[in-house]
């Protein structure tokens, strides 16, 4: 009887102890592609700035100061807007297997639907994480140190992510931390010169070189994508993109583009 009884309080334990329980994992489960201002995680009571290439976790908490988008290793995009929050693995995306963006390419200048990119999305994340030490002082929005961590032709204005000035953009991606594995991974940076010239005409647009530096482009002011190979486009935004000989493509969001 007695066997009995605790048998039954250890179950009772359980059965009351769950719901007060938050499963936490240390497996990544999506990626930091690309952002124009800073994205914020909480650590203990504080937030802090994470770099762009940061694996995230399913139980990591984030808050947007301006554009930015999250790819889940399933092939969802998630796209992030000043002033909003999410946990990592609560996100729709984070179920999905596959891709939630029209496949595209351009032909003969023309967009035409494309097989879905095979790559290994995980791979292309590491464990960075990290931001210059200037972004941790008091005020990081207003030093040039966190421009290192995110890239955005703008800086923080037109979108106006935050009321400090906008400092010009890096010219070098985040230094790797140590033991980085020497293999190329998503990082913050400059496209590069030449190439298509791209107008945004309404939201933002991610683009991303063949090196894996990425940057957001905001409305306004014509921008070269130089060594650009994709051009992500969220739902409602539109791009405008021109060749050397004046050829305009419009493209319109969704859609996730090749352009080579």
């Amino acid at each position: 009887m007695a066997q009995r009884f605790v048998g039954r309080l250890l179950a009772a334990v359980v059965v009351f102890g769950a719901p007060g329980c938050k499963e936490r994992s240390d497996k990544p489960v999506a990626g930091l592609l690309a952002a124009g201002a800073p994205v914020l995680r909480v650590e203990g009571k504080e937030w802090r700035p994470i770099a762009v290439g940061s694996q995230l976790l399913g139980h990591d908490e984030l808050k947007a100061t301006g554009p930015a988008v999250l790819e889940f290793f399933g092939g969802g995009l998630r796209f992030l807007e000043k002033g909003d929050s999410l946990e990592v693995g609560a996100a729709d995306e984070a179920k999905l297997h596959g891709v939630n963006l029209p496949s595209r390419h351009i032909v003969e200048g023309k967009l035409q639907e494309a097989p879905r990119p095979l790559r290994i999305i995980a791979a292309r994340y590491t464990q960075v994480q990290v931001t210059p030490a200037s972004a941790q002082q008091d005020d990081p929005y207003s030093s040039n140190g966190y421009f290192a961590a995110f890239f955005s032709y703008k800086g923080l204005s037109p979108n106006k992510a935050s009321d400090a000035p906008a400092p010009e953009g890096p010219r070098k991606p985040l230094p790797p931390p140590p033991h980085r594995p020497r293999v190329p991974h998503i990082h913050a940076g400059a496209l590069g010169e030449g190439g298509l010239v791209a107008t945004v005409e309404d939201g933002f647009v991610v683009a991303e070189t063949d090196d894996l530096a990425t940057a957001v482009l905001l409305e306004g002011g014509d921008v070269p994508l130089g060594r650009t190979v994709r051009l992500v486009v969220p739902d409602g935004a539109e791009v405008v993109l021109r060749t050397a000989e004046g050829r305009e493509l419009e493209v319109e969001g969704p859609a996730d583009v090749r352009l080579r």
